[in-house]
């Protein structure tokens, strides 16, 4: 069975569920049901799950997390693998201004574009923004942050109360924890509602869509 790579995104001042909850979403995804008990016991192989996950920055060095965890990220951009899907976290208004301002950053987000399904997670948005996927589509981004958003981006169509929008190849998701209920609907697309439902159920969680 083919297996998905996932990266997400890390940098300083990443809100920490923003990627936590897509990175245990996709983790903990399984193609049947016998290999949840193999999951937990440890006994499931990577090669056997159905999405492999990489952590990636920019030059593959700690990362701060807001409120101050510290990150290992698995690579750097320049020795990332190939994904099919992206994950994109957000952070503070700090974190907003920082990589909206790094070149580097807004280039590699824009790069993913067309190789690879683009999501985000709260004000992750407005990096997608800024590297123009989002023209003329709708999206979302943390109810803090809508307005904002409508000001910065006038181009962008933003959709208040709903956890994720779906427009096909990019999807942005609300407020840090809404990044799970966005991951739980790439689950769907990939592999069906059995496996976004069995994934809700290994996580105890009950989507909000």
């Amino acid at each position: 069975m083919k297996q998905f790579n996932v990266g997400i995104l890390l940098f300083d001042m990443v809100d920490a569920l923003d990627f936590a909850g897509p990175y245990e979403v996709f983790n903990l995804t399984t193609y049947n049901e016998e290999d949840v008990k193999r999951l937990f016991m440890s006994k499931l192989l990577i090669e056997e799950k159905p999405f492999k996950v990489t952590t990636v920055s920019k030059d593959g060095e700690e990362v701060m997390i807001h409120n101050g965890l510290v990150v290992k990220p698995d690579c750097a951009f320049n020795n990332a693998p190939l994904f099919d899907i992206v994950v994109i976290p957000g952070g503070p208004f700090k974190a907003i201004t920082t990589v909206n301002s790094d070149e580097k950053i807004i280039k590699w987000i824009a790069q993913q574009s067309g190789q690879a399904l683009i999501t985000s997670v709260c004000t992750g948005a407005f990096f997608l923004a800024k590297a123009g996927l989002l023209d003329n589509k709708n999206a979302t981004t943390n109810r803090a942050a809508l307005a904002l958003m409508e000001r910065s981006y006038p181009n962008t169509r933003v959709v208040q109360d709903v956890k994720y929008v779906d427009e096909e190849d990019v999807i942005t998701a609300a407020g840090i924890s809404a990044g799970i209920n966005m991951s739980l609907h790439v689950v769907k697309k990939y592999l069906g509602d059995e496996a976004s439902n069995r994934t809700a159920r290994t996580i105890e969680f009950v989507p909000n869509t």
